[in-house]
């Protein structure tokens, strides 16, 4: 399936001006809040996570669109239904020569970790001829930096001439490339130190300190449900508890 992304249309320049639009420390947020998701998905499908989260981004809109946050978790704006779940949202679509507003289904995941893993198997699956993956050149073993990455995305990906330059710009603005390293899963979890005994957990973020609980996974229990009812994300639950997949088993602990 090839998807036609919408990328917001400004050079460096004006994206620049765009983020000023925001505060700093809510565009880092952003990235922070996304960045483990990416950078599990991209070391398991031989993808750059820096690149990933720069789509992430432009096609969000810094992650101020609806769609992109709860409960939709849609980070590129993927239309259709993904396991069964969709939500209907108005988007302008070019018909008979003209702009007209349509109600369009959306796919709808249930945590930011589902839409990169979707998209991961977008650039690793898509094929129009046999043998032939159409985004073999953003792997990372095809590739020697990000930037060849990039460079492939457009014209494939995304029409716009200057999505490569876009991507750089934010990759290299934000230090995106610290999430290709492997070695941290966020730095939204830096400053962080935890003290484990044998009943209790205690964690202490960014100089807060809180009382971890745990939970037993029940019978028809997910991660969702588990994530709403302790008002936390999925995003947060897989962290804490080192989990790769929101697979969960009856009987295991978690970290809530």
């Amino acid at each position: 399936m090839m998807l036609a992304p919408t990328a917001i249309s400004f050079v460096p320049q004006q994206v620049q001006a765009a983020e000023n639009q925001y505060a700093t420390q809510d565009i880092s947020g952003f990235i922070e809040q996304i960045g483990w998701s990416a950078q599990d998905v991209a070391a398991n499908n031989d993808l750059y996570a820096s690149v990933m989260i720069a789509q992430a981004i432009l096609e969000s809109g810094y992650g101020s669109s609806a769609l992109s946050n709860a409960p939709y978790y849609n980070l590129f704006g993927v239309k259709g239904s993904y396991n069964g779940q969709s939500v209907y949202m108005p988007t302008q679509e070019y018909l008979n020569g003209q702009w007209v507003e349509m109600n369009e289904p959306f796919r709808q995941y249930n945590s930011y970790w589902e839409s990169f893993q979707d998209h991961a198997n977008v650039l690793r699956s898509t094929s129009f001829a046999t043998g032939t993956a159409h985004y073999s050149g953003v792997w990372k073993s095809q590739t020697t930096s990000f930037y060849d990455a990039t460079n492939y995305l457009t014209g494939r990906y995304a029409t716009d001439p200057g999505y490569a330059q876009k991507l750089n710009w934010l990759i290299e603005t934000y230090q995106l490339t610290r999430f290709d390293t492997g070695t941290t899963q966020s730095t939204a979890w830096s400053n962080t130190t935890s003290t484990t005994t044998s009943e209790t957990t205690t964690t202490t973020y960014s100089g807060s300190t809180s009382s971890a609980q745990s939970y037993q996974v029940a019978s028809g229990d997910t991660l969702w449900d588990i994530a709403n009812r302790f008002g936390t994300t999925v995003d947060a639950l897989m962290a804490s508890n080192g989990l790769s997949s929101e697979t969960i088993v009856i009987g295991q602990e978690l970290i809530v």
